[in-house]
């Protein structure tokens, strides 16, 4: 997985870079149809879906303290923070605040385990996150666009419906039955299959964003201005969740794998399933999925520095403890 990640890490944003820069230059010549986009984005949300393990959930869920604690920060105090931060940078009547509020509120469930594995964290408790989390965001998602959204601008929630059967819960029964097939078939295949699926679902994802670049050139040109501040909203998110999550780590005396994994729960965003679910609520509103797709650049070097940062500071303990061995033992 340490390989597979670390390759993932430099190449996604590199793949999602260019595929921007060739959407962008071929929209000005010709566009993708509608049914491709959707295609892609089924394809994705299959791919992301396939490789959330329920047996890694009853490995991990007897440390109910840590999983509350990090249910609790995803959810209540990063989605504030997140309703905060959003609203002194962005006006709340405008698209881009919708946006920010979808990319911030929203947990990863997927790549944030390879970072996890790769900063020394507990990958175990870490993976009993993922059917939590990815439930938590899809009931959550509505309660917090109407909290956060309904007195000033138009949420059709009544789209959330045919979103959920038809984006949702449609791709993951799939996904879920085909990783029960392939399991039973042959055990051994189920590695291979989930190694696949992350593959396909970068594939997917790249592909979505080449056809929405190449769809809505005009659109995402006239709100280039946007730029400046949706990186300043996301990078100032980033900083803060940081160091709450060390306060909220002290604070509940968790170990140092505990730490390492509740930081990388809640710097990992899920921009892709949040990008799949504007397409079928937002369909015509591109600068929100504009946010989404910045918020994934951004996020793989977060998630790089951290993982940096994180085993820096383990190796200085793990020395400072040898040091220390060693003086007693003189």
């Amino acid at each position: 997985m340490s390989v597979r990640v670390k390759m993932k890490t430099y190449i996604a944003p590199l793949l999602l870079i260019i595929a921007i820069v060739a959407g962008s230059l071929t929209g000005l010549f010709s566009s993708f149809e509608v049914s491709q986009v959707d295609f892609f984005i089924l394809a994705m949300l299959f791919f992301l879906f396939y490789n959330v393990s329920f047996d890694k959930f009853l490995q991990g869920v007897k440390n109910r303290k840590y999983l509350s604690i990090a249910w609790v920060s995803n959810f209540v105090l990063i989605a504030t923070l997140a309703f905060i931060i959003a609203s002194i940078f962005v006006d709340r009547s405008s698209v881009v605040f919708v946006g920010l509020i979808m990319y911030l509120v929203a947990p990863c469930t997927d790549w944030f385990l390879g970072f996890t594995k790769l900063a020394n964290g507990d990958v175990e408790i870490n993976s009993a996150l993922l059917p939590i989390n990815l439930l938590s965001q899809i009931l959550l998602l509505p309660v917090y666009l109407y909290i956060f959204t309904a007195n000033n601008i138009s949420v059709p929630f009544d789209s959330f419906y045919d979103v959920l059967i038809n984006w949702v819960l449609l791709p993951f029964v799939l996904a879920q039955l085909s990783r029960f097939v392939v399991m039973k078939w042959r055990k051994k295949a189920l590695k291979k299959s989930e190694s696949l699926a992350e593959f396909g679902m970068l594939v997917s994802l790249v592909l979505l964003v080449f056809s929405l670049f190449n769809s809505n050139i005009d659109s995402l040109i006239g709100n280039i201005s946007l730029l400046p501040i949706i990186f300043t909203v996301i990078f100032i998110f980033f900083l803060i969740t940081y160091f709450l999550m060390k306060y909220v780590a002290k604070k509940f005396s968790l170990s140092k794998k505990e730490e390492v994994s509740l930081t990388m729960t809640t710097a990992a965003r899920n921009a892709p399933l949040m990008l799949g679910i504007s397409l079928g609520i937002f369909p015509q509103e591109t600068t929100i999925h504009l946010v989404l797709i910045i918020g994934m650049l951004v996020e793989f070097p977060h998630l790089i520095t951290l993982t940096y940062l994180l085993t820096l500071r383990g190796g200085i303990s793990r020395d400072l403890n040898l040091i220390s061995v060693k003086s007693l033992d003189t």
